[in-house]
């Protein structure tokens, strides 16, 4: 047994070794033979739709981004034009193509996996690993880096050729980064969830999910109300009320819809601009230009010397998109436990990150991860081939440029409240998933993000507030420590507060949180855009001082001071990874009408979820 235990850990690193060692020669006879099922076409436009929604929402964001710091100084429409052709071919030549090469790498692997999980246990039913776009890190990389890449480069003067490729640069790198942080990550497997306190872990996307895929995604259909909220009224009655739409999925319904009202008003799309990027056909005329035949290329060497300062501006939005985005993929494998199907959790996890490293080296800003809804999928019948139809009909659009064409017949107001719907259900799980008396904690680190919100949508030309910009700076990584400090606070756990505070502090002396910039030479550690206040130094001093004061609490705890009581003993904060994922599994569950608008399957809630096997447990370091 012992034999069989080490060879199945090392099989998480290689599975070859596993299939060599351990699996017995008549596994390994098993013929396998994959069925076709009605439900894998259904499940594969189901994720198909997810994605492509996805991938529209980033385009048009990627658009605006990438354009709006370089408007302001082009007086020419010939030069406009000449711009919007560069972002053009930047998504569609680089970005979009590239994630071909991501998506091959994802979709055959998770699929060699299900193949292999059939032989091990000599069954056909096994339903492969759903994969795709990692959705909140996508938008959280658009709008905390590319798009703040590309205001820097404004701001230094550079014209927008030379500008707006080096916010592309800079997205690609700090991808690479990501990646190659959450395959490091991935090596300790379940242990993941042991780093901070479970609101603290959930809670950091979740102020993405509230500003960018939230209220960002809101204003957009505000901006045309007259068609605009159509699609949003449609979104909410098929996400929330359980009316269903089968078999066309929700979110299809609700880009028709828009599109629709759109095509109907006659007046294009986006409102006030001279070119029209939709809803016309000038303007579907003009998206065919973008039919082509886009060979993926591997990212120049000039961007890989951008790692140090990348590494210096932006590891404070790095580093919690790449510890969430690893908890993300951890829950979503664990829930296919729940329906027989015992994919191995490190293995998964490494894979992912190396996905990502796949996509970053290809020339896109945008990671990859195993999706949720794994165990919908499999109730819809989905088995192999699904995964395989999304990946064919993605690479189509990819590499010939058609998402350019999609792009413009189908509405921005169409897709936001798609988008919108991912950020209310990272909402819905983050809150959900939170102790009660823990969701001051879990506001409170809310507030960095929508601080980030606030200051990116700030007027050009006018500075905001100092103190209100020092909250921004860093907003995911704040985000966390605030959640953590807090949590720890609520629980009178006031030795791990103070740790919390001294990691808060430490980064505060390196500018990584609260400044615009990491300054590792404390040449400007005394000043602030507004003065001592807002500098490196203050913040230091005022976690330290935090500490010092929780450290005291802790003590008083020691000695058995009345005024101080004991630690709270809770079980949700003894949660192991297993639990974490049963937990959200059992939130997703409730959630019958989110699952039912995405997945168009019944799940039954009120069930108690099955508990994991023995190799599930071996998966999660409980070796016997």
């Amino acid at each position: 047994h012992s034999r069989c235990v080490a060879t199945r850990d090392l099989s998480e690193v290689i599975p070859l070794a596993y299939w060599l060692t351990v699996v017995p020669m008549s596994a390994k006879a098993f013929k396998v033979k994959i069925p076709f099922t009605r439900g894998d076409v259904d499940c594969g436009l189901t994720l198909f739709c997810q994605i492509s929604g996805t991938i529209l929402g980033v385009i048009t964001a990627l658009q605006t981004v990438l354009s709006s710091p370089f408007k302001g100084s082009i007086t020419e429409p010939a030069q406009l034009e000449e711009m919007n052709a560069l972002i053009n071919n930047i998504i569609y030549g680089k970005i979009v193509s590239g994630m071909c090469m991501t998506m091959t790498f994802g979709t055959f692997y998770y699929g060699y996996m299900a193949v292999r999980l059939m032989r091990q246990e000599r069954r056909n039913d096994v339903c492969c690993l759903p994969y795709g776009v990692n959705t909140p890190a996508a938008f959280a990389f658009v709008f905390n880096i590319v798009a703040k890449a590309a205001q820097t480069a404004a701001a230094k003067g550079m014209s927008y050729e030379d500008g707006i490729t080096y916010a592309w640069r800079v997205g690609c790198v700090a991808n690479l980064v990501a990646g190659i942080i959450a395959t490091l990550v991935g090596f300790a497997g379940p242990h993941i969830v042991k780093v901070a306190p479970k609101a603290s872990l959930l809670i950091a996307l979740a102020g993405i999910g509230f500003t960018w895929l939230g209220i960002g995604q809101v204003i957009v259909c505000y901006k045309a109300g007259h068609v605009g909220l159509l699609p949003l009224g449609i979104a909410i009655v098929g996400f929330f009320s359980g009316v269903r739409t089968a078999p066309i999925p929700t979110s299809v319904v609700v880009m028709l819809a828009g599109a629709a009202a759109g095509w109907s008003s006659g007046m294009g799309w986006p409102a006030g601009e001279a070119i029209k990027a939709g809803g016309t056909l000038e303007a579907v005329a003009r998206s065919t230009s973008s039919f082509s035949f886009y060979v993926p290329h591997v990212l120049d060497a000039e961007s890989f010397s951008a790692i140090p300062q990348v590494m210096a501006d932006s590891i404070s939005i790095i580093l919690p998109v790449s510890l969430t985005g690893a908890v993300n993929t951890l829950v979503s494998v664990y829930s296919s436990h729940e329906t027989g199907d015992v994919f191995p959790i490190r293995e998964s996890l490494i894979v992912d990150g190396l996905t990502t490293v796949v996509a970053a080296l290809f020339g896109s800003p945008l990671g990859t991860c195993v999706y949720i809804g794994h165990p919908q999928f499999k109730a819809q019948g989905g088995r192999f081939y699904y995964s395989f139809y999304n990946w064919a009909a993605f690479c189509l659009l990819a590499v010939t440029g058609l998402f350019a064409t999609v792009n413009a017949i189908v509405p921005p107001y169409a897709i936001a409240p798609i988008i919108l719907f991912v950020g209310l259900a990272i909402n819905h799980e983050a809150f959900s998933c939170t102790p009660e008396h823990q969701i001051p904690a879990a506001v409170l680190g809310l507030f960095p993000p929508v601080a980030d919100w606030v200051i990116a949508k700030w007027p050009h030309g006018q500075k905001p507030p100092a103190e209100l910009a020092a909250i921004a700076h860093g907003a995911l990584l704040v985000g966390l420590l605030w959640t953590s400090i807090a949590v720890q606070v609520i629980q009178r756990r006031f030795k791990h507060a103070a740790v919390w505070a001294m990691i808060a502090s430490a980064m505060s002396a390196f500018g990584l949180i609260h400044q615009a910039k990491a300054d590792l030479t404390f040449r400007a550690f005394t000043k602030g855009v507004g003065g001592f206040g807002t500098s490196p130094c203050a913040f230091t001093i005022g976690y330290l001082s935090q500490a010092i004061a929780f450290g005291l609490l802790a003590v008083l705890q020691g000695g058995g001071s009345s005024r101080v009581p004991p630690p709270r003993s809770d079980h949700d904060e003894e949660i192991e990874a297993e639990e974490l994922g049963h937990e959200l599994g059992r939130v997703r569950s409730e959630s019958t009408t989110i699952s039912d608008a995405f997945n168009q399957t019944e799940h039954n809630g009120e069930d108690d979820l099955q508990s994991i096997t023995e190799s599930s447990e071996d998966d999660s370091g409980n070796n016997h």
